[in-house]
């Protein structure tokens, strides 16, 4: 089962991300979480794929649960989109589904040994997640501590494991939603035309309300 996992700590700018994905033809099921906040009606996060990392992870310390079974808990969830729970599902169509969910980044080898995986890391200064986490009003839990926890299994991954990996800059998706369409549909394995390029990028240009912080996600 092809995957594409887009990987961040909370405020990075993953659901600019997911939505690009989506809009570029990969699949993401439903229903998506609804965050508290107005300027993200649409998380791109799988609810039943945030159960799943709720009953492994806590968002609260940024830690693995000791009594979590990772790798039975990803195959059955596996299982679950292959019986066509979430929604209709060809595995021989080769089209890749997307996930998120900034917990995730605590698995990453785990989810590569149960799905053909190609991550997506998107990268964000903390000072500015530490912004995005005060605007929201979010818990401390989800700024600047949580992301250096996050980058850390991040970027342990990269080192330590050899799957195909892209590097999103959140500044540099929002100047250039366009060209990251593009590069992102290819690395996705995408035949995305160029039409739909363009209504992907428009995605992260649509408009937002006014504030000191540009923030997609």
């Amino acid at each position: 089962m092809k995957l594409l996992l887009v990987c961040g700590p909370f405020g990075s700018g993953t659901t600019a991300v997911a939505g690009l994905l989506a809009r570029l033809g990969a699949i993401g099921f439903g229903p998506y979480y609804q965050p508290t906040d107005e300027r993200t009606p649409n998380s791109h996060e799988l609810i039943a794929f945030r159960d799943v990392m709720l009953t492994l992870a806590s968002e609260e310390t940024t830690t693995l649960l000791p009594e979590g079974d990772v790798k039975t808990a990803l195959e059955i969830f596996r299982d679950r989109i292959a019986n066509q729970e979430f929604g209709a599902y060809d595995g021989s169509a080769k089209i890749p589904i997307f996930l998120k969910h900034p917990l995730a980044a605590l698995i990453i080898p785990q989810i590569c040994a149960v799905f053909e995986t190609r991550l997506i890391y998107l990268v964000r200064p903390v000072r500015d997640i530490e912004s995005s986490r005060r605007r929201r009003k979010w818990g401390a839990q989800y700024g600047a501590k949580a992301a250096g926890i996050i980058y850390s299994h991040m970027f342990s991954a990269l080192i330590n494991h050899s799957v195909p990996t892209t590097i999103v800059r959140y500044a540099e998706l929002i100047n250039s939603p366009t060209e990251h369409a593009r590069k992102l549909a290819a690395f996705a394995g995408l035949k995305s035309g160029a039409d739909v390029v363009r209504e992907a990028a428009a995605f992260v240009r649509s408009p937002k309300p006014p504030s000191p912080i540009t923030d997609a996600g």
